[in-house]
């Protein structure tokens, strides 16, 4: 009898199990829902630190390509380099032929310049002097307003040329700018076409 009392009330207990069991998660509304939201935020997080990871790849490509040299620019500048001075050298012959053929005409001819009118020739370059009294900015503009820029010194001997230019012009208190300056940041000496000083140019 006792067994049966047993047996019968265990039964009652496993069926109370049972029922409550199959129920909380799986087949819960609510927490169904829940499993659902994680899984989209899970995505979402997946899915931001892909779009970063990305974002971070292409800038430091981009870094590298852009600070990479470029290969051709240096073979094209001496290019057009070696262009230039074969220019300058017909145009002098040129000037030299036209002096000459001028030598027998009758009436008197245009002189050849190799440089433009009031401006000197030294070393192959062309140099103006200004006697306007002005500062480096307003010098800086002039030039460029001629087409033309501030000096910019590459040698002692072309630094000596010109300095023995500008005393022969000036007299002893000559004053006449160069394209050097610390006018971008104090300290740093920079020339026009923004290369750095050579300090034996100057010496």
């Amino acid at each position: 009898m006792d067994n049966v009392e047993n047996y019968t009330s265990l039964q009652e207990f496993t069926e109370d199990i049972n029922s409550r069991g199959n129920d909380p998660i799986l087949n819960n509304q609510s927490g169904l829902k829940r499993g659902t939201e994680c899984q989209r935020s899970q995505t979402a997080v997946f899915v931001l630190i892909g779009l970063l990871a990305s974002i971070c790849a292409n800038i430091a490509l981009s870094v590298i390509l852009f600070s990479r040299p470029l290969p051709g620019v240096p073979l094209e500048s001496a290019a057009l380099a070696l262009k230039l001075n074969s220019v300058q050298g017909r145009f002098v012959r040129l000037c030299d032929d036209y002096s000459k053929l001028g030598q027998s005409c009758s009436k008197p001819v245009k002189r050849c310049r190799e440089c433009p009118e009031d401006w000197i020739h030294i070393d192959d370059k062309c140099y103006y002097f200004s006697g306007d009294k002005m500062d480096w900015p307003s010098s800086r503009d002039s030039c460029m307003s001629m087409g033309s820029h501030l000096t910019v010194l590459h040698s002692k001997e072309q630094h000596d040329a010109l300095e023995k230019e500008a005393c022969r012009i000036g007299g002893f208190e000559y004053h006449f700018w160069i394209g050097l300056s610390d006018i971008e940041k104090e300290g740093d000496w920079r020339w026009v076409d923004n290369t750095t000083l050579k300090k034996h140019v100057l010496e």
